[in-house]
């Protein structure tokens, strides 16, 4: 048994945020429902790939939120719900009857957790913006130009992922607190902020004067980076402050003349020790030097792409992806003693479980086909033709 078994939720999140949430808890064994608008999550079409990967295992129903009969159904399945996710605007909830007021009137208990680009107050509340503008305006993208000269966007959504990431923290606590008062929560999420929480050390090296000369993070380190080889591939140095990796290193890598050097003199020399690094690194590919620097029991690692990564022995040992419908999907990070918490089912077809959650609300067959006729119910016929 999964440790989320008895908990449903109800996810009115499209793109990344709160899907990305409503997987993990998901994976972790709640019932999912994703109501969708009638058109559809955008993912569906704009990436397949990526929808694909954030919704397997849900159950769909579009409905039309501008209709009364739409938020009554919606209104129907928060009675039965335990956690509500939605990522609209502020405001665009409340006006489609399917903000926290309107729905905790209807189930006290529930937990409602709202995530948007600012949060739900503040001068920004209304501003228009997506994940890189998230990143600019929380400093990351600050703290990379003061290291690496520029900024750049980063390969995967930060802002999208640890959102997700962080509501599924704060729902879970708001869980545990309902068992104690008996009454559900709202949880106002900001984007920008959960950005902006995952540079809480490097806030607190900017207070202390001039953030890149006085206190570079990680990435000032000149035995900590990465290097190109022999070959033209890439290999990742991991020492940061260790003089016994260090000294490992400098026999492993032909620079004894460097060996013994502290941590504090590596870093008055690091123009210097980056350099001859650098020239070290070409004499030989990146593979012959992860070996080596393995048997030297020194922590680097050869840049791979995505197609070794589902190759790798470590991974497959621990079942890190859960092949389904012919998809490899990624599994969650943890392992439970008390059982599999590997992904299940396939994504669904927009509106597929509409007939059987409208039931199950105490729907009739003759109101299920009105509401398909006015168009308060997506068509799943429709939508898989198309």
């Amino acid at each position: 048994m999964k440790p989320l078994s008895h908990i449903s939720v109800l996810d009115l999140g499209v793109n990344v945020p709160g899907p990305f949430c409503s997987m993990t808890l998901g994976d972790l064994g709640a019932r999912v429902v994703k109501v969708e608008p009638p058109g559809g999550d955008p993912l569906r079409q704009t990436d397949p790939g990526m929808f694909t990967a954030l919704n397997c295992g849900k159950e769909s129903i579009a409905l039309d939120l501008k209709t009364q009969p739409g938020r009554e159904a919606l209104a129907r399945l928060a009675e039965k719900a335990d956690i509500v996710l939605e990522g609209s605007r502020p405001g665009v909830a409340a006006r489609l009857g399917a903000g926290y007021a309107a729905l905790s009137a209807r189930n006290p208990r529930l937990v409602y957790c709202s995530i948007s680009g600012f949060g739900q107050t503040g001068p920004w509340r209304d501003r228009p913006a997506h994940d890189l503008n998230y990143l600019a305006l929380s400093g990351y993208l600050g703290v990379q130009e003061a290291i690496e000269g520029r900024p750049w966007p980063p390969p995967v959504l930060v802002s999208d992922l640890a959102s997700g990431l962080y509501a599924a923290i704060m729902v879970l606590a708001a869980l545990q607190g309902r068992e104690v008062s008996g009454k559900g929560a709202f949880i106002d999420l900001s984007m920008t902020e959960s950005a902006l929480a995952l540079l809480g050390p490097e806030l607190t090296r900017a207070t202390e004067g001039p953030y890149a000369e006085r206190h570079p993070n990680v990435s000032g380190i000149p035995t900590y980076g990465l290097f190109r080889c022999g070959d033209g591939r890439w290999l990742s140095l991991g020492i940061v402050h260790e003089d016994h990796f260090w000294d490992r290193l400098c026999d492993a890598g032909g620079l004894p003349d460097l060996k013994s050097l502290p941590f504090a003199d590596r870093m008055a020399r690091r123009d210097e020790v980056r350099s001859r690094l650098e020239f070290a690194f070409l004499a030989a590919s990146a593979a012959e030097w992860e070996k080596r620097l393995l048997e030297a029991d020194v922590p680097a690692a050869a840049v791979v792409g995505l197609a070794d990564v589902l190759d790798s022995p470590q991974f497959k040992a621990r079942d890190a992806f859960v092949e389904s419908g012919g998809h490899r999907y990624l599994a969650q990070p943890a392992r439970f003693s008390t059982g599999s918490v590997a992904r299940e089912g396939k994504p669904p077809t927009l509106g597929q479980h509409a007939d059987m959650l409208l039931s199950s609300l105490g729907y009739s067959a003759a109101q299920i086909r009105e509401m398909r006729s006015a168009g308060v119910v997506g068509r799943p016929e429709a939508i898989q033709s198309s």
